[in-house]
């Protein structure tokens, strides 16, 4: 289920998974490298200095001229100018502009969209392309631009504009743009791409495609890894990139940040600049963006989702699953184990990620792997929970007629699988009866009979519900019952025997009252014997019982009758003399039924009649 829901929810599940990836950045931000970029602001001290925006092209021109003598290699102005200048002096402004322009190794911005096109221009930089260009994959066809003679003045032209997430923060940077013109497709170079081109003295790249899109872009000799909509992930540092005032450089005083570097003028006062969250700050400048774009490209480091990322995913999650499930009758039982197992399998993936991500730079969620695994996890503890509350309701429900409520209690919490099998094991029988209970059956109505039972089988329940003994079965005016099973009862023997003492005692106290209701007197044979029996689940799948079967019950039955031939109330068998532990007496010998040779009868000193002269054993 949580399979076909990672499938189906995919796309809403990525934002998990970005934010997952934002937050390696957080803890470890890539390694600054050198980086030539340096951001020449017209911030707030610039426009009081030369006044408000927008200013004349010329104060402009002197900037462009102001960076080249400072020895910037490059110059790349994040504007946009598409409208001539008509103050007094805007056309003498312009024309200082382009000459400026032209005179230096500059670029100048535009933005792609699909409103209607404003100053249309060509990409200054050659480019050609490898592989076929899917049709699916989108293309603009607006283009915002400069002045035809600032763009024509300009050695390059590059693409500003970025693409934040759903979420509206930007983690993708476009290097390549696609424009659907009437003339076929343009590929644009991004605002960061042209001025490395312009850097590195290269007059064109190619761009290599696949079915799905974008696959690299080669430039300068080096060959950048693209996402299939021609971006690279932004990888930020946990430095600043250095800016300068634009006023500084237009009062004369140059700036040795300025020397060889990438100069990029940018208009950052306080209303006029845009800000963008970015996986690792909640605002950041546009042209930030870019220049730790250039420094990706020149130190080599991309961030790469690899194709078979969410495969990979969905088998750990699978495996650590199966496994989980594979362990847990061991681990219910063994909680601080299971919950080091869970935290072991859910910290993997976390270990995996963060060394392919600080090593490799490869990212892989781990986040969503380790709650699935959780939720298996308390999926799984709930079903142990389940399927052992199943269990304890079951035995309840079961031994509850027969069994005393402290033994149901204790067999409920136990691990005996009792109730799923039989099992050899030693154990002491009890059977009782009400003597002459077939002549006192044809001489009372059924009503009478009911109440003669019941009495003598509420009595017997008590007396063998307080030894903790277990009820096998009513048969009619008899009661069977076993000790030592299910739980294992060290003194079962002596257990039984008290419960036939006491079984015996009650009944004589209790004839008193029961006769003075009308009722007849009851007399009781008790049987004893202990011997090895299978006891367990016996019957069919419609109706079962938990019973005793064996050579010892059938010998307790045949040995109650022998109390009617002794004229004792009591009688100990073979098994259970060998082992008492209390004195015994030999009371006779019987053939019974069903057993070769002749049985020898116990019973205890206190029911024999002749027990000062008889046999102690």
């Amino acid at each position: 289920m949580l399979l076909a829901f990672h499938f189906a929810f995919d796309g809403p599940l990525s934002r998990l998974r970005e934010r997952t990836y934002d937050l390696y950045q957080s803890l470890a931000p890539r390694h600054a490298t050198s980086n030539p970029v340096v951001i020449v602001s017209i911030d707030d001290a610039s426009l009081k200095a030369y006044g408000r925006w927008p200013w004349n092209r010329g104060l402009l021109a002197d900037l462009v001229d102001g960076i080249t003598e400072s020895g910037a290699a490059v110059i790349g102005l994040a504007l946009v100018l598409p409208e001539a200048d008509t103050s007094p002096d805007g056309i003498a402004g312009d024309k200082r502009l382009a000459r400026a322009l032209a005179k230096h190794r500059t670029m100048l911005a535009v933005s792609l969209g699909n409103e209607a096109t404003v100053s249309e221009a060509e990409p200054k930089a050659g480019w050609s392309i490898v592989g076929q260009v899917p049709e699916t994959l989108p293309g603009f066809t607006g283009l915002t631009g400069s002045l035809a003679d600032f763009s024509s003045a300009a050695a390059g032209l590059g693409v500003i504009r970025t693409l934040p997430d759903p979420d509206g923060v930007l983690r993708h940077v476009p290097l390549l743009w696609l424009r659907n013109t009437d003339q076929g497709v343009q590929l644009w170079p991004s605002f960061a791409v042209e001025l490395l081109r312009l850097y590195a003295g290269e007059n064109s790249f190619v761009a290599r495609m696949n079915a799905a899109g974008f696959d690299a872009l080669r430039m300068s000799g080096s060959i950048v890894p693209l996402e299939p909509q021609g971006s690279i992930r932004l990888w930020e540092t946990d430095t600043n990139t250095p800016r300068i005032s634009a006023g500084n450089v237009l009062s004369g005083h140059g700036d040795p940040l300025l020397r060889n570097a990438i100069a990029i003028i940018d208009l950052s006062a306080v209303g006029l600049t845009q800000y963008l969250p970015s996986p690792t700050r909640s605002a950041r400048p546009g042209v930030d963006i870019h220049a730790d774009a250039i420094g990706q490209m020149l130190a080599g480091r991309y961030l790469v989702e690899p194709a078979q990322a969410r495969m990979l995913e969905r088998l750990w999650f699978v495996l650590s699953g199966i496994v989980f499930i594979g362990l847990s009758g061991v681990l219910a039982e063994r909680v601080v184990l299971g919950a080091f197992a869970l935290a072991l399998l859910a910290a993997t993936p976390f270990v995996f990620g963060a060394l392919e991500y600080s090593l490799q730079g490869v990212l892989y969620d781990p986040l969503q792997p380790a709650i699935a695994t959780i939720l298996v996890a308390g999926f799984e503890g709930y079903a142990l929970y389940r399927r052992a509350e199943q269990r304890r309701s079951t035995l309840t429900r079961q031994f509850s007629q027969f069994l005393s409520p402290s033994v149901v209690q204790r067999l409920a919490n136990s691990d005996t699988e009792a109730i799923l099998s039989g099992e050899k094991r030693e154990i002491t029988i009890l059977l009782s009866d009400i003597r002459g209970f077939t002549t006192m059956s044809e001489q009372l109505d059924a009503q009478e009979i009911g109440k003669v039972v019941n009495h003598f089988l509420g009595v017997a329940t008590d007396e063998i519900l307080k030894r903790d003994g277990t009820i096998d079965k009513f048969m009619g005016d008899a009661v069977l019952a076993f000790w030592n099973a299910p739980l294992d009862q060290p003194d079962h023997r002596e257990r039984a025997l008290e419960a036939g003492l006491a079984l015996i005692e009650r009944v004589k106290r209790e004839n008193a009252a029961f006769t003075a209701r009308g009722h007849p007197p009851i007399e009781i044979g008790v049987a004893i014997e202990t011997g090895i029996c299978s006891v367990g689940n016996f019957g069919s799948e419609r109706r079962f019982d938990y019973t005793a079967i064996g050579s010892p019950v059938n010998r307790t039955a045949r040995l109650e009758s022998t109390t009617k031939k002794l004229r004792i109330p009591l009688v100990l068998g073979p098994g259970f003399a060998q082992g008492a532990s209390m004195p015994v007496v030999q009371a006779g010998a019987f053939e019974l039924q069903g057993f070769k040779g002749e049985v020898p009868v116990f019973t205890v000193p206190e029911i024999h009649p002749s027990s000062q002269s008889g046999e102690v054993v």
